[in-house]
């Protein structure tokens, strides 16, 4: 009985260790890989779907999942200023609860996401929402609202033609959130207990961008780094102040950041380059700290994810590509169909590309070369990233959340 019980508690030891939430844009480290095992490779539109729920409105920000919570953003109307926060229970679907919210400044957007495109972030204590409409809010993890902040009704709302998308982040007691646009662009960081300002940097030569921030380790210090408008960013998320910047990014800038093998990976387009760096410097690090460019194979909305040593990336047309990480080299370049929207996740030693017309293809990258696993459709239009947690796969599609598991 015993031995029994040892080798029970070693199962659910091991599962914990292997079982991650994804508590915001991209997963637990903003990179779209987490150590999650036991995903599943192979589903339909009724095989391995654990459960399909319907969504209101429109969005493109992906599932967030805590716990036995799965969280959602959406918005509807006319303007599209009519918001919405669900909770949905991670292993039937039920809705948990349901917030249902007026945006403060409804601005042009686009027709797939509404003011619904930034991802929502939690710590397991509070949800954090952001809004197109310049709108912050501020949850419990059972619905109930702890503050709101209207910074467009402060700062002026979003001028440009798909609304605010910058997913916000998490440092220490601060959410910080990338506010570029036509009008005046910055960045600010809000107390997480009460939404009052820690600080705000105006980034007046910033007209324009979408990318989400990322934080980088750099020696003994953390480098918040921001894409935008021709030119990278790092500031110090504790102060606001600028560190460096480096040069040589396209006009618009969508793709979020990523972070490994002490580089920093950076894309931008659409027509411009990938760029990888050393973090560190001050001033004009532009020709002291790029480790490699390749201009081939670039994407203007979908970011790019980095496993191990190799660095893929699917663009907004469909062609996927594999990069050598330490030096850009092209290690191949396969045509995946139909044209992408979302970023692509790793699990378990495999890679999920899912494109606009549902399919998700499955890439087994624990091989040397392209290794095709399976290729699955949803049966839906899906255009927000995936998210993966405790062994589902959540498929954010353009009318459900649906759950993907092992049955």
């Amino acid at each position: 009985m015993q031995k029994l019980l040892v080798v029970v508690l070693f199962v659910a030891l091991t599962a914990s260790v292997h079982a991650e939430n994804w508590p915001g844009w991209r997963g637990p480290d903003r990179n779209g890989v987490t150590s999650d095992t036991g995903v599943p490779t192979t589903w339909s539109a009724t095989e391995n779907v654990l459960w399909k729920m319907p969504l209101p409105g429109i969005g493109t920000s992906n599932p967030v999942v805590w716990g036995d919570k799965v969280f959602v953003t959406a918005s509807e109307g006319r303007d599209q200023g009519e918001l919405h926060v669900i909770c949905f229970d991670r292993d039937t679907g039920r809705e948990r609860w349901h917030q249902r919210l007026w945006g403060t400044a409804p601005t042009l957007f686009y027709g797939r996401s509404g003011m619904a495109s930034p991802s929502p972030v939690t710590d397991g204590k509070r949800l954090f929402a952001f809004f197109g409409t310049g709108d912050v809010f501020c949850f419990d993890l059972d619905g109930g609202l702890l503050w709101q902040r209207a910074i467009a009704d402060e700062y002026g709302p979003f001028e440009n033609r798909f609304a605010a998308a910058s997913s916000p982040l998490l440092f220490e007691d601060k959410l910080i959130v990338q506010c570029d646009h036509y009008g005046a662009s910055y960045v600010i960081a809000l107390d997480q207990q009460t939404g009052a300002n820690r600080w705000k940097s105006d980034r007046p030569e910033v007209w324009l961008s979408w990318s989400s921030p990322q934080l980088v380790p750099s020696g003994d210090r953390i480098e918040l780094v921001l894409s935008g408008s021709e030119k990278l960013d790092g500031y110090d998320p504790r102060t606001g102040s600028r560190l460096w910047t480096l040069r040589g990014l396209a006009r618009e800038c969508v793709p979020t950041p990523v972070l490994g093998l002490g580089m920093l990976f950076v894309v931008s387009g659409p027509n411009g380059t990938h760029i990888a760096i050393k973090p560190g410097g001050s001033g004009d690090i532009t020709d002291s700290h790029v480790v490699w460019k390749n201009d081939r194979g670039t994407s203007f909305v979908p970011s790019a994810i980095l496993v191990g040593e190799r660095y893929y990336l699917a663009d907004d047309k469909g062609i996927g590509s594999c990069l050598d990480a330490r030096t850009g080299k092209l290690l191949w370049k396969k045509r995946f169909g139909d044209k992408f929207t979302a970023s692509p996740v790793a699990a378990d030693g495999k890679l999920f590309f899912t494109n606009e017309a549902g399919s998700t293809l499955v890439l087994d990258v624990t091989q040397a070369g392209y290794e095709e696993v399976a290729r699955n459709d949803i049966g839906e239009e899906v255009h927000a990233s995936p998210a993966i947690s405790q062994g589902k796969f959540f498929l954010r599609t353009a009318k459900n959340l649906v759950c993907v598991g092992i049955k």
